[in-house]
């Protein structure tokens, strides 16, 4: 397929120009057109982030019920399961997780109750906000054709459908500093202090989200601002009002980096908590600075475009098997929209504000190739990325628009085949073992059981169930106070906390759960340990994992 993009580039350069009509030119400009066009738009991106949330993904991630159980503490009680009343960034599983999907879930929770789709709901809702962002965002950059295909490409990007579809801390990242990047190019072009202020306030938020921001927003913001002071887009007025308003913001988060990294004591007042974690996780996200690092940074760079384009399945709750970030046939349209993009942005006279994406591409690139790669982490570079192909495209629109209607035909279809795959039993099923899709419902029911301990496999005892105990507290709704004053963990130091127990519930499965001692206790196990209980055991499966107790 790529091969195929490459001779319509070619064909594009050598052939004669036939540039977009004027007919279709006036249509596309038409107002009637624009309403039409992202209204069905918004809709089929609702329609792809919102139909069936609650059950594809099926089941729920580990941090996913790490984030939803903290969510809902939050929400109910004010505190999350390591007794920290609103934690500026909560410890979590030891080495903690960004804060700013856990208070916007609780907000959810607390408005609508307590439920998967509920949980899962802010980061959907951000997703389709983000391609209409997309969309005002070109059309001031660049035309409005170009800013039609970059929210289309958006719409219909694998990784953007998907991460769209789980609650994880890491996921809201690129969606945040979108919008930011959006008012501040509105700054640019309207010259409204408030633009400017609204801005920094979301680029500071968006460092709430996940580690990567931390690198990636401020090498971004003072390529954006020395740009603008160069062009005079900017005042120091404004600058100072901005800085300020991003300040004000990040000092919490700022209070919390100074108390880990100079192990100060915890802060307790009355509106939030400074917590301290059990360890930070720079060693396991970062690339080592030791004698190979540059070389680890020339590999990344190989690694980086394999990702983007050819990435091998390993994460299948990021990637679907056939499928990429975006699809692999728009490489050559990357690498031509970047080129034509960076080159306009180094015209300081230049009209064009290519230069935003440009530098929130340079940012996320150079983040990038000093992390250990995963979808997760490095998912701030996608959106430049896709704006690089809708602006190759466009220039084939320019040279040859029945080679742009071909490559748009290719990405509907390639996208009617994703879909396909996406919601197809397949995919359902792999990503169901994965989630651990019927623990939460087995936990429900065993709950409910009348029995003195619930054991359940975890981790250490099944390398299936990766998380356990936190999906049960979520689907059983465990008191905080109750599970942190009862919690004992395997290591209390580590980076990642397994419960070995809390209150009646024991993760550490006996070496013989048939004995008589175990009669009056429930058990929580992967579907194939079936085989392993006789006929005075009633056995209830909820699609992966059964629960089984001793007949009375």
């Amino acid at each position: 397929m790529g091969l195929i993009c490459v001779f319509i580039l070619i064909a594009a350069l050598i052939k004669r120009r036939r540039p977009l009509s004027e007919r279709f030119t006036r249509l596309i400009e038409s107002r009637r057109f624009e309403l039409i066009f992202v209204a069905v738009l918004l809709l089929g991106a609702a329609a792809l982030r919102l139909i069936g949330l609650s059950e594809l993904p099926a089941g729920m991630n580990q941090d996913e019920a790490s984030i939803g159980y903290d969510s809902w503490a939050i929400a109910n009680y004010g505190v999350d399961r390591n007794g920290y009343h609103n934690p500026v960034y909560p410890v979590a599983w030891g080495a903690g997780h960004g804060p700013f999907y856990m208070y916007a879930a609780s907000l959810f929770i607390k408005l609508f109750g307590n439920s998967l789709f509920v949980y899962r709901l802010p980061q959907a809702l951000l997703g389709v906000l983000s391609v209409f962002v997309l969309y005002l965002l070109l059309k001031k950059t660049t035309d409005r054709f170009t800013a039609y295909i970059g929210a289309l490409l958006l719409c219909v990007s694998p990784w953007h459908i998907i991460s769209s579809r789980w609650g994880l801390d890491a996921n809201p990242a690129p969606f945040l500093i979108l919008f930011g990047l959006y008012f501040f190019v509105k700054g640019c072009q309207d010259k409204k202090t408030w633009s400017y202020a609204l801005s920094a306030a979301l680029f500071s938020l968006s460092l709430y989200t996940y580690a990567s921001t931390y690198i990636v927003v401020p090498i971004m913001l003072i390529i954006l601002v020395v740009y603008a002071l160069v062009r005079r887009y900017l005042t120091v007025k404004q600058l100072v009002i901005s800085g300020v308003v991003c300040i004000v913001i990040a000092v919490p988060l700022a209070m919390f980096w100074v108390v880990n990294l100079f192990k100060l004591p915890e802060i307790h007042t009355a509106l939030f908590s400074v917590p301290r974690l059990t360890a930070l996780r720079s060693n396991s996200v970062f690339l080592p600075f030791d004698q190979e690092f540059f070389s680890n940074v020339l590999k990344n760079i190989g690694s980086l475009f394999s990702l983007l384009f050819s990435y091998p399945v390993r994460e299948l709750h990021n990637i679907i098997d056939g499928f990429n970030i975006i699809y692999v046939f728009t490489f050559p349209l990357f690498l031509l929209g970047g080129f034509l993009s960076f080159k306009r942005a180094i015209k300081l006279k230049s009209d064009r504000f290519d230069f935003a994406m440009c530098a929130w591409f340079v940012a996320a690139f150079i983040f990038s190739l000093i992390v250990r790669q995963n979808i997760n982490r490095i998912n701030v570079l996608f959106i430049p990325v896709i704006y690089f192909v809708a602006v190759g495209i466009r220039f084939l629109a320019d040279r040859q628009r029945e080679l742009c209607a071909v490559v748009l035909c290719l990405v509907m279809a390639a996208s009617g085949l994703f879909v396909n795959a996406y919601f197809g039993d397949t995919y359902r099923q792999q990503i169901g073992a994965q989630f651990m899709h019927g623990f939460g419902e087995a936990a429900q029911y065993a709950d409910s059981l009348d029995r003195n301990t619930v054991y359940c496999a975890d981790l250490y005892t099944d390398g299936r169930v990766n998380g356990g105990y936190l999906v049960l507290m979520y689907y059983c709704k465990v008191d905080p106070t109750r599970f942190n004053s009862t919690v004992q963990y395997y290591n209390n130091d580590a980076e990642f906390r397994f419960a070995k127990s809390f209150d009646r519930y024991n993760f550490v499965l006996p070496q013989d759960m048939t004995a008589d001692e175990y009669k009056d206790d429930v058990f929580i196990l992967p579907a194939d340990y079936a085989s392993r209980f006789d006929i005075r055991y009633d056995i209830k499966q909820f699609d992966n994992f059964i629960v089984v107790s001793r007949t009375r």
